[in-house]
């Protein structure tokens, strides 16, 4: 259950989910209780609110969706190559419009690794 709220809501794969949940089953008996599940839904809500503001930082003509020329603008603090980011938004542009959409940003930018862009 946690791995496909997970997967949906922030594009972790099987085994980010199990060190997550990992590290908040605090009695180590491979279930999260109810104490230790409101600390990680807690913990979740940050990590969604972080990728919206990451989304918007691409998003620089607030059209809800991110363009090559977006992306590339905030990657290349990141060091790929235009080559990389053209591939990686072909890869995770799931409707084949040119664009991300958020849905498919979330999946795009863990494919990035997940870093926060410098404020610049």
């Amino acid at each position: 259950e946690a791995h496909h709220i997970l997967h949906e809501e922030l594009g972790f794969d099987q085994s980010k989910t199990k060190k997550l949940i990992q590290v908040y089953d605090r009695n180590g008996d491979g279930h999260l209780s109810y104490e230790e599940f409101i600390w990680f839904y807690w913990k979740i809500q940050e990590k969604k609110e972080e990728l919206r503001d990451i989304f918007k930082r691409f998003d620089a003509d607030d059209s809800q969706s991110i363009s090559y020329d977006e992306a590339k603008r905030v990657l290349r603090d990141f060091k790929f190559s235009d080559a990389e980011i053209q591939t990686m938004m072909e890869l995770h542009d799931q409707n084949h419009d040119g664009q991300l959409q958020y849905e498919e940003f979330v999946h795009f930018w863990n494919a990035c690794g997940g870093r926060k862009p410098s404020s610049s």
